[in-house]
């Protein structure tokens, strides 16, 4: 009885652990120096080519960044950073979650953030 009991947690355990593995990341940040389309049109070109990142979408507007990764890919605030800068562009504000699982800021929200400095 004890050894079923045992089986049984180990098996939700498990499948818990597949479950959180398979979602996807976001990541949404402020560009403090974008001004145009076609800009932001090279950003999102650009980013694209960057393993893992499944959706991205660039706002010259709100002057925002957002992208989802594919599972199980994780970037750091420090690469997108480098990433950017190599653009020629500086970021703020950054923030990530689960997709469709943690609140995505709006990114006229995001447009109006002071970053911590």
């Amino acid at each position: 009885m004890k050894l079923n009991i045992f089986i049984v947690l180990a098996c939700l355990a498990l499948s818990f652990t597949t479950v959180q593995s398979n979602q996807s990341q976001f990541i949404q940040f402020k560009i403090n120096t974008i001004s145009s389309n076609d800009q932001a049109m090279l950003i999102d070109h650009k980013m694209r080519l960057k393993s893992g990142i499944q959706i991205t979408r660039t706002d010259y507007l709100t002057s925002t960044f957002f992208c989802v990764l594919k599972p199980q890919m994780k970037y750091s605030k420090e690469d997108f950073t480098k990433w950017f800068n190599k653009l020629g562009y500086t970021i703020s504000c950054y923030n990530t979650g689960i997709h469709r699982k943690d609140k995505v800021i709006s990114p006229y929200t995001l447009k109006k953030c002071q970053d911590e400095k």
